[in-house]
């Protein structure tokens, strides 16, 4: 698949099947993998567009400093280049962020969309977390350990009870075929701790559906139910029993979320 140059940096794209153009947007250190599920089902109804976030996967690294605000008009900038007006949308997390900011300032360009583990404003909670994590790996810690302090604040009380599933789980972050180099990380986490939508989401029209983790501490749900209150034509789906992974953990209920609210 393709790499294209978009504001002066070379961006790792995927395009399939076709339709009306439904663009993925990857959440905080993410690359395009994440939706490798969705893709089968999704691309038989549209055309399925996915990318790495500037600072991660097979995007390239500029460096710091980022804002949401430059990773909404990368999204605009993809889509210039790829002659796509305008599209259905669905974000994880930061993604979830860089569709409001498009939403507020580009609402020309995007029809619907899909704000999955959404919030306005990231609590000072998940940027502490964030940041230890950071510490971690460069205090030289076990990579295993540092990524199991992160789990249980992005998944639920259920998935962890399994203990094959964690060591799976930390498995697969550690075989990350894509390591986010260090300035990705900062980056990207620059761009989350600088960005507060909350006095703006009254001025986005654009119809939202919010798919939510009831059990989210990293997202809490009540982030999610701000967000209904302040968008004007918004609507929310809260998922008992899961955390932010909802990607994950309610993979059906957030595919056919995607899939129902964009064709309908």
């Amino acid at each position: 698949m393709p790499n294209i140059v978009v504001n002066e940096i070379e961006f790792y794209y995927e395009r399939h099947g076709s339709g009306d153009p439904l663009i993925l947007i990857c959440g905080f250190t993410n690359h395009l993998g994440m939706w490798k599920r969705f893709i089968p089902k999704l691309s038989a109804s549209f055309e399925v567009i996915v990318f790495d976030n500037r600072g991660a996967g097979r995007t390239e690294s500029s460096p710091p400093p980022y804002t949401i605000e430059m990773l909404a008009d990368d999204v605009i900038g993809l889509m210039d280049a790829l002659e796509i007006q305008r599209a259905q949308m669905a974000g994880f997390s930061m993604g979830s962020l860089i569709i409001q900011s498009i939403g507020h300032r580009h609402a020309e360009r995007i029809h619907k969309g899909v704000l999955i583990a959404p919030f306005s404003v990231l609590p000072s909670t998940a940027l502490m977390q964030a940041h230890s994590v950071a510490k971690l790996f460069q205090a030289g810690v076990n990579p295993a350990l540092a990524l199991e302090t992160m789990l249980p604040w992005i998944y639920s009380n259920d998935y962890l009870s399994d203990p094959k599933r964690v060591i799976r789980t930390i498995d697969t972050l550690l075989k990350n075929p894509y390591p986010q180099p260090p300035e990705g990380y900062a980056g990207q986490l620059q761009a989350l701790s600088q960005c507060d939508m909350s006095d703006r989401l009254a001025a986005i029209e654009t119809p939202l559906l919010i798919l939510a983790g009831e059990e989210d501490l990293y997202t809490p749900f009540y982030e999610a139910k701000l967000l209904r209150e302040q968008l004007p034509n918004a609507v929310l789906k809260g998922v008992p029993g899961v955390g932010h992974m909802l990607y994950i953990e309610a993979e059906e209920i957030t595919m056919e979320g995607i899939h129902a609210f964009c064709t309908g």
